[in-house]
């Protein structure tokens, strides 16, 4: 019986693998955690691998790895919305306007007066109709990409 939990718990890993995780430490719990791709997981330690991960204070890291000893848990996170693309296709369509991606994974446009988060377009005005256009057309795209 404890082989077969161990083969069980160890396919439950490898679906984490190459998947979006939180990983949340036992330093300030339940507030400290990364986010990132695990990109590897050691049975021994129970350390885990990220890549392209990001912590509670937005503090950005190519890789990281975290002690098996100093996490509590890890959830799988959905995919990240893919704000570059986005911010791509409003270049195209308003090539004039000078578009931001702020560290928040938002976009802002007009100095700030329109802003775009992955729940919406906030602002107003004929820019703003215009930025809900094609903000509406890309998560359709998006998400019809993304059907399993």
């Amino acid at each position: 019986m404890s082989s077969q939990i161990t083969r069980e718990f160890n396919k439950e890993m490898a679906v984490a693998l190459n998947a979006n995780v939180k990983v949340i430490l036992e330093i300030d719990y339940p507030t400290h955690f990364y986010i990132g791709k695990m990109t590897g997981f050691e049975m021994g330690s129970q350390s885990i691998c990220l890549a392209n991960a990001k912590d509670d204070k937005n503090n950005k890291y190519d890789k990281i790895v975290i002690q098996g000893s100093k996490w509590i848990s890890f959830t799988l996170e959905g995919e990240p919305f893919p704000m570059q693309e986005l911010a791509a296709r409003l270049r195209k369509i308003l090539p004039g306007e000078a578009i931001e991606i702020a560290d928040d994974n938002t976009v802002t446009l007009l100095g700030g007066k329109i802003k775009i988060s992955e729940n919406g377009v906030e602002g107003r005005g004929p820019t703003k109709n215009r930025v809900q256009t094609v903000f509406d057309n890309f998560l359709a795209d998006w998400r019809d990409s993304h059907k399993k």
